[in-house]
C-alpha cells in the first residue's frame, strides 16, 4: 500500500469541473418549484434568468458537501499549483512537515512559500510555518535563533 495523499478519480474530476457540478435550478417566469416568489428571479450576465433563492440554496448545499475539495482547490490556485504537484509534493515529503517532521493532517498542514517570488517551497504544519514566517523568513534570523537556542543550553 502507497503512503501518501491519495485522491479518488471521482475527487480529481470533482475539482477539475469545480461549480460545474452544482445542481440547476429552475428557470422560466411562473416561480420556481420550490415557492420562492416570481420577483426573485434575476438575469445572469448569458441573459437566462433565474431564482435568487434556489441559486443561493443550491450555492450552500454544494459548498457544504465539497468543503474539503474547495478548500484545497483554493489552496492549490493561490500558489498555482496543479493536483498532480501537490501530490508530489506530499508524496516526496510522506506526508510530514519539511521542518519537524510531524505527520500532516488533511487540513492541519499549510503550504509554505517565498513571499517575494511566490516560489512553493514545501508543506509545513502550522506551527512551523507561524515560526517561518514570525522570522520573517530570513535565513539569518533563522541561524541567530540557533545560536541562541544552543548557547542558552551550554551556558
Amino acid at each position: 500500500m502507497q503512503k501518501g495523499y491519495k485522491f479518488t478519480p471521482e475527487q480529481r474530476e470533482n475539482l477539475r469541473l469545480g461549480h460545474l457540478g452544482q445542481i440547476p435550478w429552475n428557470t422560466g417566469s411562473g416561480g420556481c418549484k420550490r415557492g420562492h416568489d416570481p420577483s426573485l428571479y434575476i438575469p445572469l450576465p448569458s441573459g437566462i434568468k433565474v431564482c435568487f433563492g434556489c441559486k443561493r440554496e443550491n450555492g450552500a448545499k454544494y459548498r457544504a458537501k465539497n468543503r474539503e475539495q474547495l478548500r484545497l482547490k483554493t489552496r492549490l490556485g493561490r500558489y498555482g499549483m496543479s493536483i498532480d504537484e501537490f501530490e508530489a509534493l506530499w508524496n516526496k515529503q510522506n506526508g510530514a512537515c519539511a521542518i519537524c517532521g510531524i505527520s500532516l493532517k488533511e487540513i492541519k498542514y499549510r503550504i509554505d512559500h517565498d513571499h517575494d517570488s511566490g516560489k512553493v517551497r514545501g508543506l509545513l504544519c502550522i506551527s512551523c510555518n507561524t515560526g517561518v514566517g514570525l522570522l520573517k523568513d530570513s535565513p539569518g534570523i533563522l541561524a541567530s535563533a540557533a545560536r541562541y537556542l544552543t548557547n542558552g543550553k551550554n551556558g
